[in-house]
């Protein structure tokens, strides 16, 4: 029996402990840079708020810790949105103190009312827009603490809490910008590796590991019952997905911080939208074998050489800025679209036009991206993408916040507590910043415990540390002491929300005040109110409004089939910005894949995202039949049969297979009379056939994701939640509740 453990079972642990206290340089490095940097801002502020005889100093301090960001674009933009919503609040503050300033029950009501607006419209707002929103709501209850008692003071005190949020934005932007250089190239760069990571994805077999990787399994272990790729595949598309939507956060702060990418930001933001439209081709029906043809085989060969040449030029002919080498990469690309033309003039079958037509379709997906990077003076106009506004989640957090603040309101007025107010400062702004969060129940847990974490700090720095200083340099090195752990949390995104709580709240309970002055039992009230606000934050979003993500999911996917409905029945003649339609799409598909990975496994995951891209898939195809339908060269009778057979998908949601026989069915009558045509009609009607074909197999391949009574559309204990979105649904649900067939 052996005792003495080999030299590498002791090695790895030694190995890891000496990683975690002597870390490696190049890992810490920009987590020092950014905690002298905030420090110093913080020092700063803190300077500034006591030589203005400022009020509350320490709102300087918060302000400062809020943020600071080593994004200078970021930080740009939360400061203009926090100084418009600390306005907007301020603003608010004082008009309902007037209105309501000997009724607290009415008072109550109304603050409720409004932050309930605030969490409704941040959900429907991105980036910090949002935050702006959320804060024009808290801030209310930040401001009239001061004068609960005295009604009159109302104005000074949201005139003392603008004037900190003013000093703080100016102290950390002074700081930040002066020991920051800009690159405003550097979302360029972004751009660049994304666009060279993604073609090279396409580059590469229909699936690079299908010999060496198992297919994803089921939740009970088994392969999956229908089309799938390898688990590699699905890990680098879910990769690329993240890169592809990071840079439309990144555009947005480049754009902040920089006038030339300001100017390009419409553009940049449309081409990120195509490559994530582009994203959506792959899904396992693209990814199919060609059809045993030699005209889809050398589409595939072609498609393939296109993104492979792409993806392997040079970094300096590979970049956006470069102009002149870029126009000969799009003349390839366009060249390759009219040999697919010539393809598919080529062959009379049915599945080959078609798969010869998607292969064409993620060329032009590709060319569309970088005209609209390019920039105006390479594209005529840049699309203007809208913004998904999620109602039903809005207005369920809007209710969420509303009933928060009313619940915390009235307990403090039924205890009459002196010191319940300190626990609304605490209970409502944490309430508002989770409540729109897709991971609020999680994200509490992590909250709350931050800001427990600070109760102790802050009786260590206002009972040990305060009342043995004296002087500005001191204070400033005790407080930094204090703050230290919370800023370096907080530049970790997997504990920022810890490091935020415990680094914004733990200035809410020391009292600093210009003069110092010292209460024992006004400090434990305060530390009291915190520690029932912590255990109120985690009850209210851990017991009382969680959130129902599978719900949210079920609700996301009726949305995408309604929409693909409403896309297809549209009048032939109405114009359709299809860009703007996909990128409306993905941006639930964004949303359905945060939300259902918290509650089901990684397979059922994949398999909801392929069905989400064939359904993005799908609206491509009816887009290019609509076009294809309205050419002169198409006969009367054929125009009128297509518009019969697009009138099929209102059947979409109460019974695929109807409209899927529909489709398939038109496709070989408009074959059948093809020879009776002139020869204009032949090429355009053997790709309306072909398109009637990829929408009928898209709508089959998955017909419980479009039906109403779907398995997304159950609750997750209802008999056939678990069902393969494959299996056609044989009953539905009656307005009694009865089973039909």
């Amino acid at each position: 029996m052996r005792l003495i453990p080999p030299h590498g079972a002791l090695s790895r642990p030694l190995l890891r402990l000496g990683t975690f206290v002597f870390p490696d340089w190049k890992t810490v490095r920009p987590t020092i840079a950014y905690s002298i940097r905030t420090l110093l801002a913080v020092g700063l502020a803190l300077f500034l708020a006591f030589d203005l005889q400022l009020q509350t100093p320490m709102s300087s301090v918060t302000t400062v810790l809020i943020v600071a960001n080593p994004v200078v674009g970021a930080m740009v933009s939360k400061s203009v949105w926090r100084i418009f919503g600390t306005i907007i609040g301020a603003t608010s503050a004082i008009a309902l103190m007037a209105l309501f300033p000997q009724s607290p029950v009415l008072y109550f009501m109304g603050l409720s009312f409004i932050i309930g607006l605030a969490c409704c419209v941040s959900t429907l707002l991105r980036f910090y827009k949002a935050y702006a929103a959320v804060l024009t709501g808290y801030t209310i209850i930040l401001i009239s603490v001061s004068a609960f008692s005295e009604p009159d003071h109302i104005f000074m005190a949201a005139m003392s809490r603008l004037s900190a949020v003013t000093v703080g934005i100016l102290s950390t932007a002074f700081v930040f910008l002066l020991t920051n250089i800009s690159h405003p190239e550097k979302v360029i760069r972004q751009i660049d590796q994304v666009l060279r990571n993604i073609t090279s994805h396409f580059a590469q077999p229909s699936d690079p590991s299908w010999n060496d990787a198992t297919s994803m399994p089921d939740d009970a272990g088994q392969p999956l019952s229908f089309r799938a790729m390898s688990i590699t595949s699905y890990d680098q598309r879910a990769r690329l997905l993240s890169q592809a939507n990071a840079l439309v956060e990144a555009i947005e702060y480049a754009a902040a911080d920089n006038y030339s990418v300001s100017l390009r930001a419409r553009g940049l933001r449309g081409g990120v939208a195509r490559l994530l439209g582009l994203l959506s081709a792959h899904h396992p029906i693209w990814q199919d074998e060609p059809p045993m043809t030699r005209q889809a085989r050398t589409a595939r060969h072609i498609r393939q050489e296109i993104m492979r040449h792409f993806a392997t030029l040079p970094p300096e002919d590979l970049h956006l800025e470069a102009r002149d080498n870029m126009r000969p990469i799009r003349r390839r690309i366009r060249a390759a679209m009219t040999e697919l033309d010539e393809l598919g003039e080529q062959t009379q079958d049915l599945p080959t036009i078609a798969f010869i037509d998607n292969e064409r379709d993620v060329l032009a997906q590709l060319c569309a991206a970088l005209d609209d990077f390019m920039g105006p003076q390479e594209h005529v106009r840049a699309i203007g993408l809208k913004l998904y506004f999620d109602w039903p989640a809005a207005l369920r957090n809007g209710t969420r916040g509303a009933f928060v603040t009313l619940l915390g309101c009235m307990f403090w007025y039924i205890c009459r507590w002196t010191h319940g107010a300190n626990m609304l400062t605490y209970l409502i702004p944490a309430s508002c910043l989770l409540a729109t969060s897709p991971l609020a129940s999680r994200a509490s847990v992590m909250f709350a415990s931050g800001t427990f974490a600070a109760i102790p700090a802050a009786f260590i720095c206002q009972t040990f540390l305060l009342p043995r200083i004296d002087g500005y340099p001191l204070l400033w090195l005790s407080l930094s002491l204090c703050l230290l752990p919370g800023i370096w949390l907080q530049f970790h995104p997997r504990h920022a929300m810890r490091g935020f709580g415990y680094a914004v709240f733990f200035n809410a309970m020391v009292q600093v005040r210009n003069p110092i002055t010292y209460d024992d039992l006004s400090l434990m009230n305060t530390w009291m109110a915190f520690a029932l606000g912590v255990v109120s934050i985690a009850l209210v979003f851990r017991v009382i409004l969680p959130a129902n993500h599978r719900l949210d999911s079920g609700r996301l996917v009726a949305s995408i089939a309604r929409a693909t409905e409403h896309l297809a029945r549209q009048p032939l003649g109405q114009h359709v910005e299809w860009p703007v339609w996909e990128n409306l799409q993905m941006q639930k598909i964004l949303r359905i894949i945060q939300r259902f990975s918290l509650v089901s496994s990684p397979g059922r995951v994949y398999e909801l995202t392929d069905a989400a891209f064939m359904a993005v898939s799908l609206g491509r195809v009816l887009v290019r039949l609509r076009t294809l339908v309205t050419s002169p060269a198409i006969h009367a009778e054929d125009r009128e049969r297509v518009t019969q057979a697009l009138g099929a998908f209102r059947y979409l949601r109460s019974d695929p297979a109807l409209t899927v026989q529909t489709l398939r069915a038109t496709a070989l009558t408009l074959l059948s009379h093809l020879e009776r045509r002139g020869m204009p009609a032949h090429t355009p009607t053997r790709r309306i056939a072909a398109c009637l074909e990829q929408a009928s197999l898209l709508i089959g391949a998955i017909p419980g994701f479009f039906h109403r009574h779907g398995p997304l559309q159950m609750a997750a204990d209802m008999p056939g939640a678990n069902n393969r979105l494959t299996l056609p649904v044989l009953s539905t649900t009656g307005p009694f509740g009865m089973r039909t067939a």
